[in-house]
Formats: C-alpha cells, structure tokens, sequence
C-alpha cells in the first residue's frame, strides 16, 4: 500500500487543484513555490502516478488525481473535525470555515458578520473567496469551501444541500445623469424593464458568455431577449462602463450599493419579485464542526443589508 507520509502534501495537492497553479497555491499557503512542487512530486510518487496536469492552464487533475482528490479532502476535513473536537473540550474554537460568495456580499454582508463571529471566537478563521454565479454550489459540492452564499437563480437547492433563503432584491438601472431614460422613471416602481431596449445593455457576465444567470433570469422575467454590448465580471466595472457613456448598466441592488456611484443615477428596474434570492447554503452529506456551525448560524441571523428585503421563509433542511 502507498505510503503518504506528510498531510502537507495532501494539503498541498489540493491548494494547487483549488487555485489552478503552483504559483497561487504557494501564495495561498504562505509556502515557497518550491517546496509545493516538492510536496505535490512526493505525493505523485507515493501514489504511483501523475495527479496533476502540468501541460493545461490552469492546472488541472489528471484521471488519477480525479480520483484521488475527494479522498484527500475528507482526510484533511477529518483532521480539521478531529482538532475541533479537541479544541470544543477546551472552550476555544480555533478552526477554519472558507466561505464562497459573489463579491457584492464579501463586501456588503459579511463584514459585518464576521465581525461578530471574531469577537465572540477570535481564532477562528473565516476565509472569504470570491466567485461567479455558476461556481459557487459546484463549489460546496467539490469541496473548495464549507459554505456558500448565492443567488438561487442558477443554483436551486437540491436534497443534499442544507439552505437557508437570506433575503431579496431588486435589480437596479445605472446610468449617467441627465440620461434619456431618467424621464421614464416614475418614483417608487422605478423604470419599466422594456425601456431597456432603447440603450446598450452593460451586465455582469464572463468573457464571451451570456448575461451572468442573475441577471439572465431577470431579463427572462421581463420578456426581453437583448444581447449585452459591453459586460465585466466586476460590478464597479459596469458602473464605470456606464460612466463612460457606453450604455445602461444593469446589477442587483447590493452590487450597486458596493460601488462607488457618485454623480450617476441609480433607479430600480422591474419588481421586487423579479428581483435577485440569495441563500446560504452548505453540504448536509459531509459532517458538521462546531466552527461550521457557528458561522452558519451567524449568517442565518445576521440583518439582511440595508435595503434588502427580508425572506418570508426558510428553504431546504431547517
């Protein structure tokens, strides 16, 4: 049987999967970028094979470490509850909870949450990485992070997932003042979506794809079917597009609250129904922690931002 001598290696392994090189998993892990080519060799040849593939960028596991990687995380998560266990005897959590989320709510929400969550267990470690609508569920359910928070329009709970629905909101209009489409604004219902198609579209969304699933879900709520002139993964970028005078930028309400808008107009557009649901979720299949649930259940009773709606209800598993 292998012998894998180091959970570094294993730790190491898995750093590299998660940030797509050698070079950001060194950062990540505070290591020399040599010394996790060393750990990542030894594992290969204490396992009899290559696990990843160097040739591809980023990098990425071959058939072997696609097999292997799940392994190598459910060893370093029993370790983590293993530590835990005897630090919960102790009075003292000092465990680690990665938390996934799109940008808007690392910087609208949860700073405020998490420092909550460090007055009461200073060492504890929350961990922030941010990401895109479509990778934030497939990310709880590979294992790159304990706990997501996202929106549910590409990523509906399933019956292995444990969510709570936090709140809802609309989606909003930026634009330059004195833009055409401020007269069509009528206070509170804001503008209506269909004037939207007077103007180039500007929205979240990834290099060469369609409107980011929030904002596509929003547009197939109101009927419209327009393509997007101009588009960014970050929300100050649309604003700035819009700026520009390139078009009418289009984000979810916390998005546009995270942003420096001053001097642009900033109106609702559509309805509070068609606006964006955000949840937090995270893995009923894998075993819980202590500092798992502590952060969970700061999130769940955490005040939703400003200007957010509350949620009526609670979604899967409560």
């Amino acid at each position: 049987m292998p012998r894998i001598e180091q959970t570094d290696w294993l730790e190491t392994f898995v750093a590299v999967v998660d940030h797509g090189s050698f070079s950001a998993a060194a950062r990540a892990l505070h290591r020399a970028q040599s010394r996790v080519s060393t750990h990542v060799a030894a594992l290969e040849r204490s396992l009899g094979g290559l696990l990843l593939d160097r040739s591809h960028r980023p990098v990425r596991p071959t058939e072997l470490g696609t097999a292997f990687l799940p392994h190598a995380r459910a060893v370093l998560a029993a370790l983590e509850r293993g530590v835990e266990a005897v630090e919960e005897h102790s009075g003292t959590l000092r465990g680690r909870v990665v938390i996934g989320c799109h940008p808007s709510v690392s910087a609208g929400f949860l700073p405020g949450v998490i420092a909550e969550i460090h007055r009461e267990h200073p060492l504890l470690r929350v961990q922030l990485t941010e990401h895109t609508t479509p990778d934030l569920v497939s990310g709880i359910a590979s294992g790159r992070f304990h706990i997501a928070i996202h929106s549910l329009a590409a990523d509906p709970p399933s019956e292995d997932l444990q969510s709570v629905h936090l709140w809802t909101e609309r989606f909003v209009a930026v634009m330059p003042p004195g833009h055409p489409l401020l007269g069509a604004v009528t206070p509170p219902e804001g503008l209506d979506p269909r004037r939207l198609t007077e103007h180039p579209l500007i929205a979240i969304a990834q290099p060469g794809a369609a409107a980011d699933p929030d904002t596509g879900s929003a547009l197939s709520a109101w009927e419209l079917d327009i393509p997007l002139a101009w588009q960014s993964e970050q929300p100050q970028t649309v604003v700035n597009l819009a700026r520009a005078g390139l078009g009418v930028g289009v984000l979810n309400a916390l998005a546009a609250d995270i942003c420096d808008t001053t001097g642009m107009s900033v109106v609702p557009v559509g309805t509070l129904a068609e606006g964006r649901q955000v949840a937090v979720t995270r893995d009923r299949r894998t075993a819980s922690s202590p500092s798992l649930d502590v952060v969970f259940r700061a999130i769940v009773a955490a005040p939703p931002p400003a200007g957010m709606t509350p949620a009526a209800g609670r979604l899967t598993g409560q």
